[in-house]
């Protein structure tokens, strides 16, 4: 007994165009940016590492202009990230502020 010619995967008739997926921008994490920018931020916060903390900086605005509209953040807002990250290069920099005011040298 043969199968049914709709059953056999080798005819014509079962073949079926391959088309890939559609990947869109909306579809993308955008809370990539915020992670690296905490992470980057507390880094440079505890070993002193002001390169870091720019990083952290720019990276934290990258997120805030990438933002949606309904973002409601597993990290929180991407401004208060920016915030984090301005305030801890405001604490690095804070000591050479306060000494060039004052004319203590560190």
């Amino acid at each position: 007994m043969t199968p049914p010619p709709h059953a056999d995967p080798r005819s014509p008739d079962s073949i079926v165009d391959y088309k890939p997926e559609v990947k869109r921008v909306e579809d993308d994490d955008p809370d990539v940016a915020g992670f690296i920018a905490l992470v980057c931020s507390i880094v440079g916060l505890m070993i002193r590492n002001r390169t870091s903390l720019w990083i952290g900086t720019v990276f934290a605005v990258e997120s805030f202009l990438n933002q949606r509209a309904s973002d409601g953040g597993l990290l929180g807002s991407p401004a208060a990230t920016i915030l984090f990250s301005i305030l801890s290069l405001l604490m690095n920099y804070l000591p050479e502020i306060v000494a060039a005011y004052s004319g203590v040298k560190i």
